[in-house]
């Protein structure tokens, strides 16, 4: 009998799969599991301070490294901290394997009709069923290596996602020959009837795409994270270089093309450049790679989005395809196969003359709107616009930075609107769930696996959140620069605060009972370097500062409190009290009618109408 356990087992599969860092919490329920890690040689472990920043390091370190991302978490609390960090991941098609551990078989609740048996037990399983590809507690050990190898491939095959295995305390550590475990081994199969129709279905559908793509005057590809997800940037990239199709990026795919790119068109949204939306809306193709085109991204229009020409969209889920409004043209495939076969079809064709015009109209429109400015005239003492602060950033930073974001509020929003992003850099942020608390985890899990220094940009009300993942980052010992932006709190909501109920402001700010401590104090405390820009007068030798130290620092940048959040598509309150959502062309602040209608060659939105019927 072998004396290497399952817990030894697993995390050998793993390794041999090409894991080799996990983030953890340790605890009773998964002590074997927890010493299974320590053991694997080809794995790095990562301790966290709490199992939310656990998962959420492991989503990151698969975003940055293209693998499966690995959590080890305690049973009862251990379990339930994890909750969100499997939903951020299922929401962004993430995959991550979560390792909870569990009581012993004898001591589970398994008819369920007492609230709890075993110490610390809780059924995990249930709770994420609607947010995993597979939640299972496995109580044979005999079963575990099929199991494992199936969470596994579910994880990272299809639309990705996370993945959750629950091992109670006797299965984690049995000792058994892994190699004597029952697993279906998968053989190599020709290629049956089915499988042929569906091959020969891409290649078709992928030429007449092409065909479509070469006979449109105004064509463009919107790029979603599921490019990404399926490790294909590089072949989209060539292929629009290739053939002048210029793009519209999504906040996820920010660093596809550099800002100044000419086939680079904007990100587009609610919160997004004029001219993103505009062109969205000019042009007379759109092929949709990887974008479930959530509310969000079409201004809550989705049957508007693209009015003036014929919307392409490639998913591989059924249900994303199925919600999409009836005139799009859908088709079920995989990027990994689509990207090949219609790079190869694009290879039949010369760029159409054409194309030059599309790409000097885009250029017009970049040239009138990219340089808007919204920062507030009445500057506070001691502060800066964040308009200001994410201008001075983008022209601080040279390219081929490592840049993490936090996932929500005012000043995220604003980096993801007005950052002028340059080659070579890799910029991530979670969108689905938006929680906050994201930003110190996430570089962590980036960190963990980086050679070159990382950036956080992070709000000060987020940072809270999982703040004490600062010793996590402290002990890792990367350096790393976090720039707080501290806009007093929560400067979002406080926003809807004043425009929905009068300025009755609640847990929003320190006059409504909602306080940050010192920044300062709270880096000096984790062992943290510190410096700060409050004045355009330091902020360039600030951030080059920051930028350039080697070391641990958070900066923290002392953003005016309430500005706010332009451009975006309004939403208006009717007088017989409905919620008008402005056209996703149509951007507050409003242009005027005339202006539109030149821009739009002479379409006005009837809602273009209502809206400033409404505002009079």
């Amino acid at each position: 009998m072998s004396s290497r356990t399952i817990s030894n087992h697993i995390f050998s599969h793993l390794a041999d799969g090409g894991v080799d860092c996990v983030f953890l919490v340790p605890g009773g329920g998964n002590m074997f599991l927890i010493d299974a890690v320590g053991t694997e040689s080809r794995i790095k472990f990562v301790t966290t301070h709490h199992e939310q920043a656990a998962v959420i390091a492991a989503e990151y370190y698969s975003r940055k490294t293209g693998k499966l991302g690995v959590a080890v978490v305690t049973t009862g609390p251990g379990s339930t901290n994890a909750v969100t960090g499997i939903a951020g991941a299922w929401f962004d098609s993430v995959p991550v394997l979560v390792l909870a551990g569990q009581v012993k078989v004898a001591d589970y609740n398994v008819e369920g009709k007492l609230r709890q048996a075993g110490p610390q037990e809780i059924d995990l399983v249930s709770m994420v069923k609607k947010i995993t590809k597979m939640a299972k507690t496995c109580f044979v050990a005999e079963d575990v290596r099929e199991d494992l190898k199936t969470a596994v491939n579910l994880a990272q095959s299809g639309r990705c996602g996370p993945v959750v295995l629950e091992l109670p305390l006797d299965v984690q550590s049995a000792t058994v020959d892994w190699h004597d475990l029952k697993t279906a081994d998968k053989k190599e199969t020709p290629l049956n009837t089915s499988q042929i129709s569906s091959l020969k279905k891409l290649k078709s559908n992928c030429s007449s795409i092409a065909k479509m793509i070469v006979g449109a005057k105004r064509p463009l590809v919107v790029i979603g994270y599921g490019v990404k997800s399926a490790q294909q940037t590089e072949r989209v990239r060539n292929l629009v270089s290739l053939n002048s199709i210029p793009v519209s990026l999504t906040w996820p795919t920010t660093d596809f093309l550099s800002f100044e790119d000419v086939l680079n068109a904007g990100r587009f949204g609610v919160v997004a450049k004029r001219h993103a939306n505009i062109i969205i809306q000019k042009s007379d193709l759109i092929l949709v790679l990887g974008s479930r085109l959530d509310n969000i991204q079409t201004a809550f229009n989705i049957e508007r989005f693209g009015k003036n020409g014929r919307v392409l969209i490639v998913d591989i889920d059924p249900a994303e395809l199925e919600k999409m409004p009836q005139e799009f043209i859908k088709f079920q495939f995989n990027l990994n196969e689509f990207i090949p076969e219609l790079s190869f079809a694009m290879e039949k064709f010369e760029v159409p003359r054409s194309r030059k015009l599309w790409i000097k109209e885009i250029g017009k429109l970049r040239n009138r709107f990219e340089n808007e400015s919204f920062k507030v005239s009445s500057v506070e003492q001691g502060r800066i616009s964040i308009y200001e602060f994410v201008d001075s950033l983008s022209k601080s930073f040279t390219g081929n930075e490592i840049i993490v974001t936090g996932s929500s509020g005012l000043a995220i929003e604003v980096f993801y609107t007005h950052f002028r992003n340059r080659g070579g850099q890799w910029i991530a942020l979670t969108t689905g769930l938006g929680a906050m608390g994201y930003g110190l985890p996430a570089l962590l899990g980036v960190a963990a696996v980086s050679k070159d220094k990382v950036y956080l940009l992070e709000s000060d009300g987020s940072l809270m959140m999982n703040l004490q993942e600062l010793q996590s980052l402290m002990t890792l010992g990367h350096p790393v620069t976090i720039f707080v932006q501290n806009n007093d709190g929560y400067a979002s909501i406080r926003a809807t605060q004043e425009n929905y109920f009068a300025g009755r402001f609640v847990g929003t700010g320190p006059s409504s009972q909602l306080e940050i401590p010192s920044i300062e104090k709270v880096a000096a405390s984790f062992g943290f370097e510190y410096m700060s820009i409050s004045s355009l007068k330091n902020i360039e030798e600030g951030l080059q500062k920051s930028i350039k130290h080697d070391g641990m620092l958070i900066c923290e940048v002392f953003l005016n409190r309430d500005e706010k959040l332009m451009p975006k598509c309004s939403v208006i309150r009717t007088k017989d009290n409905k919620l008008l959502s402005a056209p996703i062309e149509d951007m507050s602040p409003l242009l005027g009618l005339d202006d539109i209608k030149a821009i739009m060659g002479g379409q006005i939105d009837p809602l273009s109408f209502r809206i400033r019927e409404t505002n009079e």
